[in-house]
């Protein structure tokens, strides 16, 4: 199972111009530059002295300043209409300036509120005095009104810009939870397929090296006896290829288990799990109790994968008998399975720690339970204790 990468997955979505708000600043950058230009020209053809460009040169200060200092900006472009008063020159040509000069600053971020009523008030209030029209004057009103509008209509924008670009980071949080998610059930299952396989082949192969044992000692004398051990390794043979090729087909495909393939082992098949072991030679001395009405069905695979693994140990661990122990008190299911040591038996063989102790700890962790190790110089023990519901053992 595969996943791509997120980014791979976006489709790359380039909005139109009038919805880009860098590129919305810098169109009306240029549009702020030709207007200057015509109001550079216009005092001296008009007749004008070169004062009459103080309040073009407050609006440009104004303009440049926001980018770093907003509100010095803001205070100079509306600052401009009134300059304009002081010099005899008409606050109109300062208002187109301070229209333009409001949507650069609400579409860069700015308050639009803000923003608006301080522009949108210096027009109007510096068109109305110069006109000396009193303050209810409709070109002052207009005025206004347009600044007002330009700052919404930069606002509207930055908004929109801004909500595009959280959905785009919403959708990319999301596909990388996505893959991560994937990623990390892909390795619960190889590792779950992983222990199937230790636990399965691990076990049955276990049990033909003992039955062909059992044939080797026994073939010069007791051929009956030979020949039904080699008929149950020749079993336990067919079950290893019947489990591959189980799990082999989980593998390759994703269809679900439809019921046709072998059922899943659970604590009731412990019984039959130790006479296979019993009919092999191996002393398995148990006191199993009666499986929960309510057991989960992942606590109870676990403890029966949990018995098979320490049974195949224990072969390992010297050739003493085995004893096995569940119980099931108060809602905690524990499992106990023993190998008395014999004496003779090296003490390094018991200390080493192979996948099968890391395979038991896994099960007994993934149904929510825990798993102990005693190593004694007598013997190997190893106790498993889960909730029969399922949940985590505190």
């Amino acid at each position: 199972m595969t996943t791509p990468n997120a980014p791979a997955e976006m489709v790359a979505y380039r909005p139109s111009w009038f919805r880009r708000p860098a590129l919305l600043d810098r169109i009306t950058l240029v549009v702020i530059g030709l207007a200057s230009a015509t109001e550079f020209v216009a005092p001296p053809l008009q007749g004008h002295g070169f004062i009459a460009w103080v309040p073009l040169i407050v609006s440009l200060l104004g303009i440049a300043a926001s980018y770093r200092w907003r509100w010095l900006g803001v205070a100079l472009i509306a600052a401009a209409p009134f300059v304009s008063n002081a010099v005899a020159w008409d606050p109109l040509m300062s208002w187109n300036l301070a229209v333009f000069a409001a949507f650069s600053l609400t579409v860069r971020g700015g308050p639009a509120v803000r923003v608006a009523l301080l522009i949108g008030l210096s027009n109007y209030v510096s068109v109305a005095l110069f006109q000396n029209q009193g303050l209810v004057y409709p070109v002052a009103i207009v005025a206004a009104a347009f600044a007002l509008a330009a700052a919404a209509a930069g606002s509207a924008a930055y908004s929109q810009d801004r909500y595009r670009r959280e959905l785009e980071q919403r959708a990319l949080a999301a596909l990388a939870t996505r893959d991560a998610e994937a990623n990390q059930r892909v390795s619960e299952e190889r590792l779950r397929i992983a222990r199937d396989l230790h636990d399965v082949v691990g076990h049955e192969i276990a049990v033909l090296n003992m039955h062909l044992g059992v044939a080797e000692v026994n073939l010069p004398i007791e051929a009956d006896t030979a020949h039904s051990s080699l008929v149950a390794a020749r079993a336990n043979v067919q079950a290893v290829l019947s489990e591959t090729q189980r799990l082999l087909h989980v593998l390759r495909t994703d269809d679900v288990d439809d019921g046709s393939s072998r059922p899943t082992p659970d604590l009731g098949g412990i019984a039959r799990l130790i006479e296979s072991y019993r009919s092999a030679g191996v002393d398995v001395r148990a006191e199993l109790c009666e499986a929960p009405d309510a057991i989960d069905a992942e606590v109870s695979t676990a403890a029966f994968r949990i018995v098979q693994e320490a049974l195949t140990n224990s072969q390992r661990h010297g050739p003493g008998a085995v004893s096995v122990t569940t119980k099931a008190d108060a809602g905690i299911l524990t499992i106990t399975v023993t190998n008395a040591r014999a004496r003779r038996a090296p003490r390094t063989v018991a200390t080493r720690r192979g996948y099968g102790l890391i395979g038991m700890r896994e099960r007994a962790t993934s149904a929510g339970g825990r798993l102990e190790v005693v190593d004694t110089d007598d013997a190997f023990s190893v106790v498993a204790t889960l909730r029969v519901d399922g949940g985590q053992i505190r």
